[in-house]
């Protein structure tokens, strides 16, 4: 939530104080945004897949959250009411905001009931996701890790095994039906994978590799099936910006 690049790469936001700044980083132009009152303190949430809009929150540790929905072309702001007991997750290329169940749910996740609603709608529609049947046994979705498909033609989510293990990515229509297993994650003691985010065509992952006592982290792009790696980052590096996931 300190730093979050757009999935286009083209905004930068960064902490401030206890305020939030966007910057555009193909110009000059920056928008800024205090907090509400002392104590509290303001973040980036989640970004649109086509990067036009963005989640802000302004916050306290507990579960007093307040959001605003902005349009980061044009610099309007609205703020945006989510449903009782929910904390907002992905945010749809229209501005509708999907939600999860603040409280944790119990291990193993295999039924996940996500909520999609307008800015100004306090109750929503329920979307159910029922992966029991693709799942293996010792697999979990991820309540926290869903992604509006870059297409925006439903979401991804990220599985993987009961210790935290990522193993796979599904994709899932609006109406929550499981459509495909988008691929299987390499299994490897030494290898733990992170869904970095989206970009034009898919996914990015995040390759980490312990090896002799050295970690080494690598930036993967999915295309299709097929993993390509992009980059690899400095010895031990954390990657802070992870574009359209800033959680």
């Amino acid at each position: 939530m300190l730093l979050s690049l757009s999935p286009d790469g083209r905004w930068l936001g960064y902490p401030a104080g206890d305020g939030y700044v966007v910057r555009d980083l193909t110009g000059t132009r920056t928008m800024t945004f205090p907090p509400s009152e002392t104590g509290r303190r303001m973040a980036a949430w989640v970004w649109s897949a086509d990067s036009k809009r963005l989640l802000v929150g302004d916050f306290r540790e507990g579960n007093d959250n307040t959001y605003t929905l902005v349009e980061v072309l044009t610099g309007s702001r609205t703020p945006a009411v989510i449903p009782a007991a929910r904390t907002p997750l992905a945010l749809t290329n229209e501005g509708a905001i999907v939600s999860g169940a603040r409280d944790q749910q119990p291990e193993p996740v295999r039924v996940l009931t996500l909520t999609v609603s307008a800015i100004g709608d306090a109750t929503g529609r329920s979307v159910t996701i029922d992966a029991s049947a693709i799942l293996a046994q010792n697999e979990s979705l991820f309540p926290g890790s869903v992604l509006v498909h870059p297409d925006a033609s439903g979401y991804l989510l990220e599985v993987g095994t009961a210790d935290g293990i990522s193993t796979g990515v599904l994709r899932v229509a609006p109406d929550g039906r499981v459509v495909e297993r988008v691929l299987d994650l390499p299994r490897d003691n030494r290898k733990f994978w992170d869904v970095l985010g989206v970009n034009g065509d898919g996914l990015l992952l995040i390759r980490q590799t312990n090896d002799t006592g050295r970690q080494a982290t690598t930036v993967v792009a999915v295309t299709g099936k097929a993993l390509r790696d992009l980059v690899a980052l400095p010895h031990e590096s954390i990657v802070a910006v992870p574009g359209a996931s800033a959680r």
